[in-house]
């Protein structure tokens, strides 16, 4: 039995031009040509690196990015992110600083800028980060809840029980929360 070779061709072509086998796709950039890397193939490696987990790896592609285009207040705040998932908080604090810098909107900035603060026990950048953060988001019932911690942490009870108050019209379970820990430290 002998079949005509172009019929079977035709079927091929169809069916890779269905299921996208034949459609050529992008190939990430190879990240051992570092000199032929742009600040958006660092930023990229870096985005992609971090999903994985490769916290070290996607702050090397982050510092390499702000290396290169130091105005991109995303790679800022990427990279002190990773850096504060890494545990270093200093530097984390100082790029994330450099993000809101240059973008002073940049809520996720505050809110990262904040935590990494408020983690490293420095509790009045905690609240100025916060202050930041809710001056652009006010009903941002994370920033009020630790704003409110940072208060008690130092030693600010009037003000962590006001934050309380701005909490317990936004959510009222994590303003609960606020509060025993309010009266917790009164009890100390």
């Amino acid at each position: 039995m002998k079949h005509p070779k172009g019929k079977y061709f035709l079927l091929l072509l169809v069916a890779g031009l269905t299921t996208g086998a034949l459609v050529p796709k992008p190939q990430p950039t190879p990240l051992d040509l570092e000199e032929y890397l742009e600040a958006d193939d660092w930023f990229q490696a870096g985005l992609a690196m971090n999903g994985a987990g490769r916290f070290r790896e996607a702050a090397d592609a982050f510092a390499k990015s702000v290396s290169i285009a130091p105005e991109n207040a995303l790679a800022w705040l990427n990279l002190g992110t990773a850096q504060a998932l890494l545990g270093n908080y200093p530097g984390a604090i100082v790029n994330l600083r450099n993000s809101v810098r240059l973008d002073p909107k940049l809520a996720l900035g505050y809110a990262n800028l904040g935590e990494v603060c408020f983690k490293d026990r420095r509790f009045r950048e905690a609240i100025e980060a916060y202050t930041a953060l809710l001056a652009l988001w006010p009903d941002n019932a994370n920033a009020l809840y630790k704003r409110g911690l940072a208060y008690m942490s130092i030693n600010e009870v009037g003000k962590a029980q006001a934050q309380y108050l701005s909490l317990k019209m936004v959510d009222p379970e994590l303003a609960d929360q606020l509060l025993q820990a309010i009266k917790r430290g009164a009890a100390r």
